[in-house]
């Protein structure tokens, strides 16, 4: 099975070097970290891409005999284009997925990160210990949090595993919370300041998304409301005079 899943991948693997690429920060971004992810991943999308138009084809072949050739072809040709974007949009979607459960839980994070600077640790000691506290509640931004931890204990300086961090979660606030750590550091600026400045911004940026949604919701009522919900009023209250005007047109 190995031996099928790597010759399966290497159709449609990148080339060398897509381990630094953008495709493996793709991979990083959506929470993956198997090293043998994308070989699952460009297997399956080889199969859907290759070998499922075939199966469609040999289906339809058989079951419509009399099914025209050009209709025939372009059903495989849309078998084969579904199968080749599937993964993507479903890689796609967990990667937003996971960037919006850390979005919500970021500002959360900030400020037990900002009660323990100003408690007297240092953000090394604060990122340790906030990986832990939110490991229940957000375990995916505690996870990255845990591996910028790591980072640092492995020799790397502190706006590098951040800028690391921001780099695997894709998410802006935390390009902007490196920038904000980067200018603090270089100008000798409080820490535990500015960090609560950035946590005040996040929940501010969280309270507006909020109420972004909630005005969206009467629009989005429209077309059910229309479709289902206003035929029905009118079927029920129109329906017993329609009857009777009926009974009555008869009667004449």
């Amino acid at each position: 099975m190995a031996k099928v899943i790597d010759i399966l991948s290497k159709l449609s693997l990148p080339e060398e070097g897509w381990q630094n690429s953008i495709v493996r920060t793709r991979f990083l971004q959506a929470g993956i970290r198997n090293k043998n992810a994308p070989l699952y991943y460009y297997a399956v999308k080889t199969l859907l891409t290759f070998v499922l138009p075939v199966v469609v084809f040999l289906f339809l072949r058989f079951t419509q005999p009399k099914l025209p050739f050009i209709l025939l072809l372009l059903f495989v040709l849309l078998t084969a284009a579904a199968g080749y974007y599937l993964p993507e949009i479903v890689m796609s979607f967990i990667t937003k997925k996971r960037i919006e459960r850390m979005r919500n839980s970021l500002p959360d994070m900030l400020e037990l990160m900002v009660v323990c600077t100003e408690s007297g640790m240092s953000i090394d000691a604060a990122i340790a210990r906030i990986s832990q506290e939110m490991a229940r509640t957000n375990p995916d931004l505690a996870q990255e949090f845990y591996l910028s931890g790591l980072e640092m204990r492995a020799g790397a300086t502190r706006i590098e595993a951040l800028r690391n961090l921001a780099l695997r979660t894709s998410l802006e606030e935390l390009h902007d919370l490196v920038s904000m750590l980067i200018q603090a550091e270089k100008f000798g600026t409080s820490m535990a300041e500015s960090l609560r400045v950035q946590s005040e911004v996040m929940r501010t940026k969280r309270i507006q998304r909020a109420e972004e949604l909630a005005a969206k919701i009467p629009v989005k009522l429209v077309l059910p409301l229309g479709l289902f919900i206003f035929p029905t009023l009118l079927i029920v209250m129109l329906g017993p005079a329609i009857i009777q005007l009926i009974d009555v047109l008869k009667h004449k």
